[in-house]
């Protein structure tokens, strides 16, 4: 009895058990049929003969086909591929095309429409491009036929290869297995001159396929000609290609305009002023020396404020402080304004981060009115035509993204838009900060801290396309990897344009002539060279008079030098020097240290000052036996839906 109950129990399990693996869905025979015409195009004919059971298989199949590929330097190559019909059971079957990131997928069948369990059998006719491989000594055809993506099964797969001509081919290979094996599970079982055959020798599980290679001798199929050639770099290349048009258009744009609106008129001689410019102020000598505003132009109007008996500089400890002393004499509106910003809430204040807002304020005051003194005048900010540069630089960005949108898709041309938004700005800044530091209108640290704060947003929004390029193509370093990156890597052009393209007038040259001529009395090292000239005389009035003009042009310490004798002359006879400065530096016995701490020390000050506490400032041949399993054209995969 039990004998008679465990062998009913085993039939019963080896019947489930069959009745499972016949009900597998599962691709029964995939013959790949490819016809190579003497143009290189191929027409290729899949029959795919497979089981339905309902699961993954309701209202028809999927099938993937890969038409862009990135070879081992890292170009990526774009094939052709246009479907010419479907077929099921014999009869025309409804499809339609989706875009993938690298290629096509047929959708075959209908959401209304389900596909009768059992046997069914597909025919997906299609014409395809650049699949064959032009060698200095053969022509190859190297083909993935069945693709490394199928979720099912394939119980035999088979290929076929027809040449335009009845030649015999001069290597073959195949090999079997999921993507990059070399398995030898198949064999060629037909070949004769034109036809070559090969087909699985045991079931391929899912993720594994079969791919092919034939060799035949030159001739036999027409290469592609220069012109072909030229397109289809252009299509494999449009965002290198738009990038680096892109960055002619915006470096011309740039020359054009440096051409036209960016050059100074020619200067005159240069000889020795013993006065300023007539009716300019300290800072106003400084901001149309260097066309621009910096904290040196706020601390030379500190400083002219001072010595023109406007305010009273009170340097005790490490902070220094202004005090309200008149309206001054000859104190120019743009000082003026500027005083009365600083003492607008009372008459004594300090230079520290505290007063933030009324010396930041006050900045701002004397900037607005110095700009509305000098720009149009003197010279020309010509933002105008930096503008349209950003305009463009805004436009390659686009085009290029837009370029990699229509070759890969969007989530790589949104990267890349992403990347840029942090790496291109930061780079603008950084190369400010550089510019400053090269022209001495910014301080080491200021420089140092500001560089590697916006060296970060740089380095995340370039490491954003980078892993992004790398993700798409495999490869870091790579002519699209340099087109991602270019809008960002452009940008400090911008920065660089917005130096560049400012200009005087021909008024603001003979201006800057004359500020030129009166540097060179400031500054010069050897008095003999002036003698001759006639110099005034050297009083401690002189001195002060012209401070804040040698603090406002960068030659404070070789203007206290020359003065050290008159001043230690003038305190030994018990004359009072410096009504407008009290301290504890003594001018007469060490002018050079009391401008340093005036001139430069005074800057900082008030950088800091007016900044809130906190805030930051080629392929290979795969016949010859190089291949593997999912290399070379076609390929792809497929599955149910």
């Amino acid at each position: 009895m039990m004998m008679l109950i465990r062998a009913t129990l085993a039939a019963l399990l080896l019947a489930i058990s069959l009745h499972s693996a016949q009900a597998d869905e599962r691709i029964l025979h995939f013959v790949s049929d490819v016809k190579v015409e003497r143009n290189g195009e191929l027409i290729v004919t899949e029959t795919i003969r497979l089981r339905a059971e309902g699961r993954e298989i309701r209202r028809g199949i999927l099938r993937d086909f890969p038409t862009v590929y990135t070879v081992r330097d890292g170009r990526r190559v774009e094939v052709g591929f246009n479907v010419e019909s479907v077929t099921r059971g014999g009869a025309e079957e409804d499809y339609k095309l989706e875009r993938l990131s690298n290629g096509v997928r047929i959708r075959i069948g209908r959401a209304d429409r389900t596909v009768t369990p059992g046997q069914v059998t597909y025919v997906i006719r299609y014409r395809t491009t650049r699949q064959i491989g032009f060698f200095q000594n053969f022509d190859e055809l190297y083909w993935n036929a069945t693709g490394t993506g199928w979720t099912f099964p394939i119980d035999v797969a088979e290929a076929r290869i027809t040449l335009p001509e009845p030649v015999n081919f001069t290597q073959s290979a195949f090999y079997t297995g999921p993507q990059g094996a070399t398995g030898k599970d198949a064999a060629i079982i037909e070949q004769r001159p034109g036809v070559i055959v090969f087909r699985t020798t045991r079931p391929l599980p899912p993720r594994s396929g079969l791919t092919v290679a034939a060799a035949w001798p030159k001739g036999v199929v027409a290469p592609p000609s220069q012109t072909q050639l030229a397109r289809y770099w252009l299509r494999d290349n449009l965002p290198v290609f738009i990038g680096g048009a892109g960055l002619l258009l915006l470096l011309g744009y740039y020359l054009y305009a440096w051409l036209k609106v960016g050059r100074d008129p020619r200067g005159g001689t240069i000889i020795p002023l013993f006065a300023p410019p007539k009716d300019m102020s300290a800072p106003a000598v400084r901001y149309v020396a260097n066309m621009e505003f910096d904290d040196r132009t706020f601390s030379a109007g500190i400083l002219d404020l001072a010595v023109r008996g406007g305010a009273k500089l009170v340097d005790v400890g490490k902070d220094m402080q202004l005090k309200y002393v008149g309206a001054g004499t000859g104190v120019s509106r743009p000082v003026a304004a500027m005083s009365d910003e600083l003492f607008k809430s009372g008459a004594t204040l300090s230079l520290n981060n505290t007063n933030h807002k009324k010396i930041g304020g006050a900045k701002e005051k004397l900037r607005r009115e110095l700009s509305t003194l000098y720009i149009g005048k003197l010279f020309s900010n010509n933002y105008r035509w930096t503008g349209i540069g950003i305009m463009l630089w805004l436009l390659l960005a686009a085009a290029v993204a837009i370029s990699i949108f229509l070759t890969y898709g969007s989530e790589l041309g949104g990267a890349m838009l992403f990347g840029t938004a942090f790496a291109g700005p930061a780079l603008i800044i950084m190369t400010f900060f550089v510019l400053g530091l090269i022209f001495g209108r910014t301080g080491f640290l200021t420089f140092l801290f500001g560089f590697l704060f916006t060296g970060a947003f740089a380095v995340a929004g370039i490491a954003v396309i980078l892993g992004a390029a790398y993700e798409a193509t495999h490869s870091l370093f790579s002519a699209y990897s340099l087109a991602m990156l270019l809008p960002a890597l452009v940008a400090p052009v911008i920065a660089i344009a917005f130096v560049l393209l400012k200009a005087r007038t021909v008024a603001g040259r003979k201006v800057m002539d004359e500020i030129e001529g009166f540097k060179q009395y400031l500054g010069v090292a050897e008095e003999d060279r002036l003698n001759y000239l006639h110099p005034p005389e050297k009083t401690p009035e002189l001195f002060e008079r012209y401070l804040p003009y040698a603090v406002a042009l960068d030659v404070e310490n070789r203007w206290a030098e020359r003065f050290a004798g008159v001043l230690a002359t003038a305190a030994a006879a018990g004359a009072t020097t410096a009504a407008w400065y009290s301290g504890n530096r003594d001018i007469a016995s060490n002018p050079g240290a009391f401008a340093d701490r005036i001139g430069s020390s005074l800057s900082s000050t008030v950088a800091s000052a007016s900044t809130a506490p906190g805030s930051s400032g080629g392929g290979s041949s795969g016949s010859s036996g190089g291949g593997s399993s999912g290399g070379g054209g076609g390929g792809g995969g497929g599955s149910g839906w």
